[in-house]
């Protein structure tokens, strides 16, 4: 099984999502609310994490300019099996730091969580359902069709958090089909990247 080091996952999934039974929100389900993984308060948390990375980001880089095209590179990377390319796709650490977390419910009461924990638990969850993608898909010939987002999404300052899209595609001369490849997408000034690869592979 192809192992990525994808630090994309990035959300706890069953905290944004709607209902409740399916595999990725059973694999990424949140932590007790008041659940504090540290004496340090949170500011002191995010500024030791932030120093543990290498740039100081303002904006999203790559990824891609709508859900229908960041579906289209997913496919035409995992054809590929260009691990390089599924990683572009996905929010970086950086990102995580700097754009994403400071806007979650974890940075206060009753969901205060610091961002080495939530960061530890989603890149597990995130590098399960890549591995999954790569697996079953990888070199495979893909015919990207569309990506169907549900019209709500979690607002959390300049972020739009989107989960329960799903991608149609077809593998070779099948029929399409439609399944969720990644688990929430994370748009910010006009670029969309994936915020977790938990699937339902």
């Amino acid at each position: 099984m192809p192992k990525l080091p994808l630090h994309a996952g990035l959300l706890l999934v069953a905290a944004l999502a709607c209902g409740g039974g399916d595999r990725a929100a059973d694999a990424d389900a949140p932590p007790a609310a008041g659940v504090v993984d540290s004496a340090l308060p949170i500011p002191e948390l995010l500024a030791r994490f932030r120093a543990s990375t290498p740039d100081t980001l303002t904006a999203l880089s790559g990824g891609a300019d709508s859900p229908d095209a960041l579906g289209r590179a997913l496919l035409a990377a995992v054809r590929r099996r260009d691990t390089a390319a599924v990683r572009a796709l996905a929010v970086s650490r950086a990102e995580f730091a700097w754009l994403y977390y400071p806007h979650t419910r974890f940075t206060a009461p009753p969901y205060e969580l610091g961002p080495d924990l939530v960061w530890l638990q989603l890149v597990a969850a995130s590098d399960k359902g890549a591995g999954r993608l790569l697996e079953r898909y990888g070199g495979r010939t893909l015919r990207f069709e569309r990506v169907v987002c549900p019209d709500t999404a979690a607002l959390e300052g300049p972020n739009r958090v989107t989960t329960g899209c799903t991608v149609r595609f077809a593998v070779a001369d099948s029929a399409a089909r439609d399944l969720r490849l990644f688990a929430t997408t994370l748009a910010r000034d006009g670029r969309v990247k994936v915020l977790s690869f938990a699937n339902d592979l």
